[in-house]
């Protein structure tokens, strides 16, 4: 199995453990964020990307996003996640595949790929960074990995979004507020690729409106 790391520091633990406590005490169809194989995600990644490209899902958890791209051809996969029982449960249900990903538990700051990344992805991680230390540790994190010319693909709750998911409060984001704010950094610069406000209905059939920006990074300041 490709590398599979394991940091934590103190600070982290309430973390891990609230998202720990989720996944295990919650299946599929109980969680909110639950989708279909064939999301919008996946979508963009093949319209941008090659199979060659280096890929990181954030906050990965037991998203079929990787493995929906390893059985399109993908093989450069990085699966980031702070609960150990959801990364250890995908990686079971991979069986034999889950070799051909890499895995990450823990604070996805302390997270440092070998190499530069040439896509971060990131569905409904971002928007839990509610103060102004956190989103800038997170936007360190993101300008550390990726690679010039590469690319971020950001989902938050949008403006009109729930105020909270999975009991914790959220910032909200339209795609003016999400590209202005991976911009507020001396570390690079962002253009925005395409953005798109997108409907999420989760298994108990209540809809969440998120906002989806494509962003690809422009300079490099190392």
């Amino acid at each position: 199995m490709k590398d599979v790391q394991q940091q934590f520091h103190q600070s982290s633990h309430a973390v891990q453990d609230h998202w720990d406590s989720r996944y295990k005490q919650n299946g599929d169809q109980s969680l909110s964020w639950t989708e279909s194989a064939q999301s919008l995600s996946q979508q963009w990644i093949r319209e941008t990307v090659p199979r060659s490209a280096s890929i990181a899902d954030i906050g990965a958890g037991r998203s079929l996003l990787l493995p929906t791209l390893l059985r399109a051809g993908y093989r450069d996969l990085t699966h980031v996640e702070w609960s150990q029982s959801a990364s250890k449960a995908l990686q079971h249900q991979l069986s034999d595949q889950a070799s051909n990903i890499t895995w990450f538990i823990g604070d996805l700051n302390l997270w440092q790929p070998s190499a530069f990344v040439d896509l971060w992805h990131d569905r409904a991680v971002f928007h839990f960074q509610m103060d102004h230390r956190s989103i800038q540790q997170y936007l360190h994190s993101l300008h550390r990995a990726v690679r010039p010319s590469g690319y971020a693909l950001l989902a938050t709750f949008h403006l009109d979004g729930p105020e909270t998911c999975s009991g914790l409060p959220v910032q909200r984001y339209d795609a003016h507020s999400l590209i202005s704010i991976l911009n507020d950094s001396r570390d690079a610069n962002w253009k925005e690729v395409k953005s798109q406000i997108w409907t999420h209905r989760t298994p108990s059939g209540s809809e969440q409106i998120f906002q989806y920006i494509l962003a690809q990074r422009t300079s490099f300041d190392p």
